[in-house]
């Protein structure tokens, strides 16, 4: 006998028939001139994952770590700063990327003193853009299509699958926002759309 209730009292769930990574990021808000705006860096183009790309800061979950902490956490090793800079609002919707994982999103308010000057290892630049740009300018959405093909060694006759099986394949949204020569897309477009609903 199993003693389910030991085994599982303590258990986080996990997710089932995806890639079980999970990262947490933060949308940071500061007040530019009475007005709010998003801020945004730009990775470091020495980076080996998406160099030179705009995303918000964020990383890994690490073992034992809360998705709150993890945001906080990267937040202040990217941004250069100490945690205090930084005053969560909310937690907002959880994006479910189709090659990474599972990505908490966490609004915060951010210090108006915080330095927008910053460049390190991993950030080559910042840069804000007011909220109300994005209540004005709809983004460019397009769909990507993933079609599900077995591997190889799929055992096909083994198990008695028919090779005729069909898998299925799905479509996900790619958001494109073009602000002069900046490009905002993928999942930072598509978390700032979902935010941007929010606010109408």
């Amino acid at each position: 006998m199993f003693d389910l209730d030991k085994i599982f009292k303590n258990k986080k769930p996990g997710f089932i028939g995806m890639k079980n990574t999970v990262y947490s990021i933060v949308v940071p808000v500061i007040h530019i001139n009475n007005e709010q705006h998003l801020i945004f860096q730009v990775r470091n183009k020495n980076l080996k994952a998406q160099p030179g790309e705009v995303s918000f800061p964020g990383g890994q979950v690490e073992d034992g770590e809360s998705p709150l902490d993890a945001a906080i956490r990267e937040f202040s090793e990217e941004m250069c700063c100490s945690p205090d800079k930084l005053r969560i609002i909310n937690k907002l919707d959880t994006y479910m990327a189709a090659a990474k994982g599972i990505i908490h999103c966490f609004l915060a308010e951010v210090d108006k003193d915080f330095r927008l000057d910053i460049k390190n290892d991993e950030v080559e630049r910042l840069f804000t853009v007011p909220i109300s740009y994005f209540l004005k300018n709809e983004p460019l959405v397009l769909n990507n299509k993933i079609n599900i093909n077995p591997g190889d060694d799929f055992p096909f006759d083994e198990m008695n699958i028919p090779r005729s099986y069909y898998w299925g394949s799905f479509t996900y949204p790619v958001s494109f926002y073009k602000i002069g020569e900046t490009v905002i897309w993928g999942i930072t477009a598509n978390i700032v759309n979902s935010f941007s609903k929010k606010l109408i």
